[in-house]
This record gives structure tokens, C-alpha cells and sequence, in this order.
């Protein structure tokens, strides 16, 4: 299953590191997609915990990528975000 997760608020919080230890564990392929412009502090996150593809969209709405990457869940903070995928793709955006 493709998992992604948004960074800030949410892989940056306790629950969102054990929700993504518990989806690695269950085999997921694991994507980070955040709104930022491209970020050292991502990027070096993701090398720490094994996580090949990151994206960045530079503060335009995730449903796009998630629709082009064919994302199954993924996790976010942000709610509007969280509508517009549940919305316009088949993902299941999940709001933590």
C-alpha cells in the first residue's frame, strides 16, 4: 500500500513518528509530501527513517501529487487538505 504523510504537524508530533513506524512495519511504501519548497530538515529526516520518496509542493494543495502517485492514505493535520483529497482522489486522507 502507498502510505504519505504531510511533515509539519504531523511527522513532527509523537503520534504521526508512530503511525509511520507501525505503517513501515506493516511493509507500506512510505512518501512524504509537504507544502514547503524543498527543505534540508525534511530531506534529512527522510534519510533517518529510510524514506526514499519526499515531494514538495511549494505551498500548492497535495490532492494532485497524491492523485498522480496513486496514494492510498495519507495523513495530514490540515483539514482543507484533508478534504480536497477525500474529494478529488481515490485516497483516503486521514486528518491526525
Amino acid at each position: 500500500m502507498k502510505v504519505s504523510f504531510d511533515y509539519d504537524d504531523t511527522l513532527t508530533t509523537d503520534k504521526g513518528k508512530e503511525l509511520l513506524r507501525r505503517r513501515q512495519q506493516q511493509g507500506d511504501e512510505i512518501f512524504i509530501i509537504t507544502a514547503r519548497r524543498r527543505s534540508i530538515e525534511v530531506i534529512d529526516f527522510a534519510r533517518e527513517n529510510n524514506i526514499k520518496n519526499v515531494y514538495f509542493t511549494s505551498g500548492a494543495d497535495k490532492y494532485q501529487i497524491i492523485d498522480e502517485l496513486d496514494i492510498d492514505v495519507h495523513y495530514d493535520n490540515n483539514a482543507e487538505q484533508i478534504k480536497k483529497i477525500n474529494e478529488f482522489t481515490d485516497c483516503r486522507g486521514i486528518l491526525i
